[in-house]
């Protein structure tokens, strides 16, 4: 029974009206009133007033029925309704020009979709209450709009300014005595200093809210499971227990799921600190699935991480996997750049104190991005040097005819990808939103010839024709981008082939127009296949649209390639349109314009170095730098083939690099940039400024996976004379080699220097890592078919990088113990980033080695814990290995 002071008064205020406006108004009152106890009430006097402000034709009282009825849905997990009610009563206030009501319709909406996790449209509802209110000059709702922000703040991490903020809101409320407001910003606050970890602050706080708010309420069952949150930080157990469990029971009794998440996660975590996994389990999956049915995916992303470690704890590794690529998926998904660029705006557009804190977080935001992309870079590019290079050797080895023709099919599948690669990672070109078209003279025979070499193949495979039919009338020799033009015609005759299982691909090239210099060429790309049907002809080109999930499961794929092939054609000038008959087949018709070459025939392609360049090459001495065997090999290998004379040498860390070079001199240093130990912008750095010349002028080149804008500039600014990217063409490094010799006189490296001697750097014995309960490995762990696969089945080349494997696996084992033991976990990620592709080129399974688990969790602070069992198992399948290894080799 609800009998505050404002609750009688209103009640009283009733009796005595007659208008019957008036009435809905006071109603409207009395039932904001009771939202506060009991929200089941509330929405059954929203209904009313919204059924009788019909009756009576009274919009305004219908707009604010709907508002309360969408704060009630709110409350209740009732997303869906909540958002319909809302958007009707926002229309309804832009109809009548009741900016009140708009403001609190809009401020609304944004709550619902905070506890979405969809926080660009909370701040785009939040952004525009926020200045209808500074319009309309409402101090106090201005201000209840900016304790919502320090909440969002508070959602992304960014403790301070959240603080800030809800400090800036509290002597405003306090002011005014709105008991709700207050309520509000208390548990803003307790759970800021939460997570602050000034936990007795977080106690006060949510100890004030108990003691405001009336029982039975959900700002009562909220405070006390707040409290209860915070005894389990201070491991009063048996406290927060009983806070904990009576909280949860009263939010069931209330319907509400936010309090019963929080009771349950904590529950679950107080088990699991407990190691008692079994309960653990039970509530934590409770609150999952609580939090999946309201779709509240900050706490879907909370429960994945402890879910991870509980997992972890109880030697499910799978399970702990799952929860861990699962929390990071939502992570990445809820933190996007473009939200905290919405929230920088609005900070900037308020001009308030947070100004200079707001630059560190989109600084923050920027380098993280910066770091991720330049991962991306690596770990995409650390491959693809090998399949570039290791194909490239072999087209020197004398192939079959057929052996060639696969070879030259790797290569130009291989040199397209690059380019996709390149634009994807170019930074500055995704954040410009375009890709440069280039204008360069290139053979049109010869860019339709390699798309049917790419495919021919997989059209053997399903035993169909490919044809290709091209216009006499076209010249040989054209004006445009045969990249993004063999980009096109690859996706379209790739999915031609996919979808076709008997008859025949064309890809039919027509001059349809000529002005001057300037052609119009359509090219068909029609097959026989399974066709289109008519509903899905208009969304064809979408991303990630299919022609139905049959077809998505049947022939999988991402449904980006006709997205990207309409962009380009569109950056082309062109067009490109879809015809289909289902069943029958499909027509892809792109009409591009061409500018014809003015030179028509195919001139020779000249040697890019002259035979006194050449013969400069081959008196050169190198100091490779490469911490990967397989990329060494690959880069020594190239380097002795084309130039017989050259000596090189090897480093595999920036701080052995600067050790060789203080005992004798080198002409050219190929530097890594991501090693351990030292890594390449370390080393250039210690080499230009602590040693003595000549060897502080040595001339540098990095070949690096990491090519976006900003790292060539650094590489640059400290010193490095050049850049080659990986996977780099023989051609260009050569080149580039032969360019920064002419940076100095000439001065070719003696074959010996003087040796200059140091103090070994002691290091500290490894501890053993002793697991808990070490898994059971399969009978045999390794796995020859890859490596034969990959060496053509040649024994020797077997022999070779199975001889590698058991000379650095050990190395690499014994500098993750020994980083262990010093808690030096980004030594940790590089050992198992530079042990990852060992052990899958000898067959070893990720879901037996775990090792990219390893390397996930040395970069994450809240999954150290998990590397000491980790680590064991790593140890105990490669012991494994090693036997299984030298006894078949």
């Amino acid at each position: 029974m609800i009998d505050t002071p404002r609750y009688k008064e209103l009640q009283a205020l009733l009796a005595t009206q007659t208008d019957e406006k008036a009435r809905v108004d006071t109603q409207l009152n009395i039932a904001e009133e009771v939202k506060n106890f009991e929200v089941d009430d509330a929405a059954q006097m929203a209904n009313d007033i919204i059924r009788h402000s019909r009756t009576i034709g009274y919009p305004s009282g219908i707009g604010r029925g709907l508002c309360l009825k969408g704060f009630c849905n709110r409350l209740k997990g009732e997303y869906d309704a909540g958002i319909d009610v809302l958007e009707e009563a926002l229309s309804i206030a832009r109809k009548i020009h009741d900016k009140n009501m708009e403001a609190t319709a809009l401020y609304y909406l944004g709550n619902i979709f905070r506890d979405l996790g969809d926080l660009a449209r909370v701040f785009n509802h939040y952004e525009k209450a926020l200045a209808i209110n500074e319009e309309l000059g409402e101090e106090y709702y201005q201000s209840v709009i900016l304790s919502s922000i320090s909440n969002l703040l508070y959602d992304l991490n960014d403790y301070d300014s959240a603080l800030e903020y809800a400090l800036k809101c509290l002597p405003i409320f306090e002011r005014v005595h709105n008991v709700n407001s207050l309520l509000n910003i208390y548990n803003t606050l307790g759970n800021i200093y939460f997570k602050k970890e000034s936990l007795d602050e977080a106690l006060h706080y949510f100890e004030e809210n108990l003691n405001r708010s009336e029982p039975d309420t959900a700002a009562f069952v909220l405070a006390e499971s707040g409290v209860g949150k915070v005894y389990y930080k201070m491991q009063d157990f048996a406290q927060a227990n009983k806070n904990l469990t009576h909280a949860l029971r009263e939010a069931q009794a209330l319907g509400n799921a936010e309090v019963q998440i929080i009771c349950l996660f904590y529950l679950g975590r107080m088990s699991m600190d407990n190691e008692n996994y079994r309960e653990a389990v039970k509530s934590l999956d409770a609150a999952y699935q609580l939090a999946g049915e309201y779709t509240r995916r900050h706490d879907m992303m909370s429960i994945h991480e402890v879910l991870s470690v509980l997992y972890d704890k109880m030697g499910d590794i799978p399970k702990a996997f799952y929860h861990l690529k699962s929390f990071e998926k939502l992570k990445e998904d809820i933190f996007k750049q473009a939200t905290l660029n919405k929230l920088k705006n609005l900070q900037v557009r308020q001009e308030t104190e947070l100004a200079q804190k707001e630059k560190e977080v989109a600084e923050r935001t920027a380098f993280l991005k910066h770091q991720f992309m330049a991962n991306m870079s690596h770990e995409i590019r650390t491959p693809m040097n090998a399949i570039v290079g290791l194909t490239r050797l072999l087209l020197t080895k004398d192939p079959k005819p057929e052996q060639l023709r696969y070879l030259n099919a790797i290569q130009l599948s291989s040199n397209n990808l690059l380019v996709i690669i390149n634009d994807i990672l170019d930074l500055s070109k995704i954040e410009a939103g375009k890709i440069i078209i280039e204008h360069i003279d290139f053979s049109i025979h010869e860019v339709v010839q390699s798309v049917k070499d790419m495919l021919m193949v997989k059209v053997e495979e399903k035993k169909i024709e490919l044809l290709l039919t091209i216009d006499p009338a076209i010249p040989k020799r054209l004006v445009g981008d045969p990249t993004r033009l063999n980009q096109v015609l690859i996706n379209l005759a790739g999915n031609a082939v996919k979808f076709t299982d008997k008859g025949h691909v064309e890809i039919k090239l027509t001059l349809k127009k000529k002005e001057e210099n300037k052609l119009w060429i359509d090219f068909d790309v029609i097959d026989t296949g399974i066709g289109i049907g008519a509903e899905y002809i208009d969304t064809i080109f979408d991303s990630f649209t299919q022609a139905g999930a049959d077809t998505t499961r049947k022939f999988g794929g991402t449904g980006l390639g006709l997205t990207i092939s309409k962009q380009l054609t569109g950056l082309m000038g062109g067009e490109i349109i879809v015809r289909s008959i289902l069943g029958t087949g499909t027509t892809f018709t792109c009409a591009i314009p061409f500018e014809e070459a003015d030179v028509q025939d195919h001139a020779k392609k000249e040697n890019l170095l002259d035979a006194r360049s050449m013969e400069r090459l081959n008196r050169l001495k190198v100091l490779l730098v490469e911490d990967n065997e397989f990329n060494r090999m690959v880069a020594e290998d190239t380097l002795k083939e084309t130039i017989p004379g050259i000596r090189v040498q090897i480093a595999v860390n920036g701080q052995e690099a600067v050790d060789r070079l203080k005992k004798e001199m080198f002409d050219v240093v190929l530097m890594d940039i991501q090693m351990p130990v030292m890594d390449g912008v370390t080393a250039t750095k210690m080499i230009r400024r602590t040693l003595p010349e000549p060897a502080r002028s040595v001339r540098i080149i990095a070949m690096t996976a990491n090519v976006l804008q900003e790292d060539v500039q650094e590489y640059f600014s400290i010193g490095m004379n050049a850049y080659v990217s990986k996977p780099f063409q023989a051609d260009e490094l050569l080149l580039k080699m032969d360019t920064v010799m002419d940076i100095a006189p000439e001065n070719v490296a003696p074959r010996d220097g003087e040796a200059v001697t140091q103090e070994p750097v002691k290091q500290p014995e490894p501890e053993k890592v002793k697991p808990k309960t070490m898994p059971q490995l399969p009978d045999k762990v390794t796995d020859m078919n890859f490596l034969k696969t990959f060496t053509g089945g040649n024994p020797e080349k077997q022999k070779k990088y199975v001889g590698m494997f058991l000379e650095n696996a050990p190395k690499l084992l014994d500098s993750i113990d020994r980083a262990m033991v010093v808690k030096d976990y980004p030594a940790i990620k590089i050992a198992a980033h530079s042990l990852k592709p060992q052990l899958s080129y000898m067959g070893v399974k990720e879901d037996v080695s775990k090792i990219f688990l390893i390397e996930q969790s040395a970069g994450e602070a809240a999954h150290f814990d998990t590397l000491p069992d980790l680590v064991a198992n790593l140890k105990h399948l490669c012991s494994k290995a090693f036997i299984e290894l030298k006894n078949n080799n």
